[in-house]
């Protein structure tokens, strides 16, 4: 069975390109300006054709949280918005801190057999930020991105020594940028919006001290670190810096960071309540050039299902 597709506006290395494409036993066998006859054709006129996309940052909750998501349906939801890759966030219950989780995940995966599920290792043991995960097990069982998503590593002296280590391992770290002690209560953005509703406030700085400080460790160690979900102009501003300076250091947005503010949160619907919180017009416009001028490299979800009840 073979189906073409004419005159689709194919995204490719070298920009867009009006071409045909012919599929044939579910693999392309041709892409070109005109291609040979099908069993099938479709009229791409009007569509566009991309590679599969590769989320690097998704909460797939199995195992432990199954009433949230299993990993068959998170899957199921990557496939049909056309995603043929997910990472596989390590806040599970247990937590991917150990090849028998590793392996239960990445098996699950296998099993839904819907996109490739690529598990992450956490970087402690647990989460709990106080003492580092088995990396170099777990990387010779096939981790090559761990972290503590859900929560950044708060102690400088266990980040640089998880960077050394990780350097030797060729791994990467992605770092959830959060210090915690300046977020603790806090609900929202901190802004003029959180004063007048009176709730507590998220303040940029929390986010922007952990980049400048892993920055500078990683410039210390010669680690590769990644940023996820950066939500502020000042942490933008930090990441461009780094890379001119040509450190290994990549970032992340996520759709909503890019598109919401903090202004949402006047109606109180807890649906636009995310971490990092939503920020102010100029951080989004910062995120976007960022992310034109190749600052941030990706755009990664932040998929995170919750039951209502959450």
């Amino acid at each position: 069975m073979s189906v073409a597709i004419r005159n689709a506006l194919v995204v490719t290395k070298r920009g867009e390109e009006r071409l045909d494409i012919k599929i044939a036993q579910g693999v392309i066998a041709e892409m070109g300006t005109s291609v040979g006859p099908a069993d099938s054709e479709l009229d791409g006129t009007n569509c566009h054709v991309l590679p599969g996309f590769v989320d690097l940052h998704a909460h797939l909750r199995e195992p432990g949280k199954e009433d949230s998501e299993t990993i068959e349906t998170g899957s199921r939801a990557g496939a049909r918005g056309g995603y043929t890759a997910l990472v596989a966030m390590p806040n599970t219950n247990p937590a991917q801190d150990s090849v028998p989780v590793i392996e239960f995940v990445r098996m699950q995966g296998e099993r839904a057999g819907l996109l490739e599920v690529v598990p992450s290792g956490c970087i402690t043991v647990g989460r709990a930020g106080t003492a580092l995960s088995p990396m170099a097990e777990l990387a010779r069982a096939g981790v090559q991105i761990f972290t503590d998503d859900g929560s950044g590593v708060q102690d400088p002296a266990l980040m640089r020594r998880a960077m050394e280590y990780s350097r030797e391992l060729g791994i990467t770290l992605a770092q959830h940028c959060e210090v915690s002690s300046l977020t603790v209560g806090a609900v929202m953005n901190e802004c003029s919006c959180s004063s007048d509703l009176g709730v507590p406030g998220w303040p940029a700085l929390a986010e922007e001290l952990m980049v400048h400080r892993d920055i500078e460790l990683a410039k210390l160690t010669g680690a590769r670190v990644h940023f996820l979900h950066l939500s502020t102009a000042g942490s933008v501003h930090l990441v461009r810096q780094a890379k001119a300076l040509g450190l290994p250091i990549t970032a992340e947005v996520t759709p909503h960071h890019l598109s919401l503010t903090e202004e949402l949160l006047r109606s109180f619907d807890s649906v636009y309540k995310v971490n990092p919180p939503l920020r102010s017009v100029a951080d989004i416009e910062a995120l976007k050039a960022g992310l034109l001028d190749g600052t941030i490299d990706a755009i990664a979800t932040d998929h995170a299902p919750h039951v209502r009840r959450d």
